[in-house]
């Protein structure tokens, strides 16, 4: 039974900000909280130990998300089936978006194949919640921790850089969806923005024509807080929700609003420069970093975002 009744968007991630735990899903509201991280029920530790054959020993929630709960769990099993990751589609927003827990398994499948992508391994999947009532993905667990200040940044920049070439070499599928701007959150400036016009282009580019690129696999919500690293060397890659077909530059505009806004725009410049190196793509319009900012939560005020945006607009 789906147990609260707020709508996290799911698809979308929220803009981060400075501080080890002050990125979304750290700082819940307890309803929230208490929907994401309760102890598993004992039907959904029965379904996972039928799911990997061995009786699972310890159960701990994870934070970091707001859209599912999630579970780290240990089994009986060998490895890797001795260290499993439960999503549970407790909250009702699944409710109006019903594809996305088979969206999910789907793309752990395709994203399996691709050589030198890290990603889980799906072991199972619930996606109409037949067996609980809620949908599941049951899924290994991987190593590593997300990595916010590495001490040699450009090897860092340049090994997220290279993560999403492989990432965007994985097969496609005919049941994989098209890529879609996600609408914006507001079509008024953020109150605190000393930059009103530049977010006015944004929302004029939303509307406008999408530029013309090729056609590959998106994780659709990649930066830094989804990658692994274990001794600054990348171990997973996780949260493939939103995974889609369409253009690379999805990605890249992604992770560069993200690095600017927890880190600086300088970062996510050299990001972008060593990204373009690596593919010898040499045009990369505005359009992506302004139309991937727009649909981010803009309660809070976020200097570094707004010169992001700033930046961007001045260059059309």
């Amino acid at each position: 039974m789906y147990s609260y009744d707020g709508r996290p968007r799911a698809r979308q991630n929220i803009a981060v900000t400075s501080g080890e735990h002050a990125s979304y899903g750290y700082q819940l509201a307890p309803e929230l909280r208490a929907a994401l991280i309760a102890a598993l029920p004992a039907a959904a530790i029965g379904w996972v130990e039928r799911m990997v054959g061995a009786s699972v020993v310890s159960q701990r929630a994870l934070l970091g998300g707001t859209s599912s709960a999630m579970h780290l769990l240990e089994t009986s099993a060998a490895s890797p089936l001795d260290r499993v990751v439960l999503r549970r589609y407790v909250l009702n927003w699944v409710l109006e978006e019903p594809e996305i827990p088979g969206n999910e398994a789907l793309s752990l499948r395709l994203v399996g194949d691709a050589v030198g992508v890290p990603a889980p391994q799906l072991l199972a999947s619930d996606p109409d919640g037949t067996e609980l009532s809620v949908p599941m993905t049951l899924m290994t667990a991987l190593p590593g921790e997300p990595l916010w200040h590495p001490t040699d940044r450009t090897g860092w920049l340049r090994a997220m850089a290279e993560l999403a070439v492989q990432i965007h070499s994985a097969s496609l599928s005919t049941e994989l969806s098209d890529w879609f701007p996600y609408e914006p959150e507001s079509r008024t400036p953020p109150a605190w923005s000393r930059h009103p016009e530049a977010w006015l282009t944004a929302y004029e580019l939303w509307d406008g024509p999408t530029p013309t690129s090729e056609r590959v696999f998106l994780h659709r919500d990649f930066h830094p807080g989804n990658i692994l690293w274990t001794d600054e060397a990348i171990t997973g890659v996780v949260d493939w929700v939103s995974s889609c077909a369409g253009p690379p530059e999805e990605d890249i505009g992604h992770c560069r609003a993200n690095l600017a806004i927890r880190l600086d725009q300088d970062w996510a410049d050299e990001f972008l420069a060593i990204w373009q190196d690596l593919t010898g793509k040499r045009e990369y319009h505005p359009y992506w970093d302004l139309t991937n900012v727009v649909s981010f939560d803009h309660q809070r005020v976020e200097p570094q975002l707004d010169t992001f945006v700033a930046a961007a607009a001045a260059r059309l």
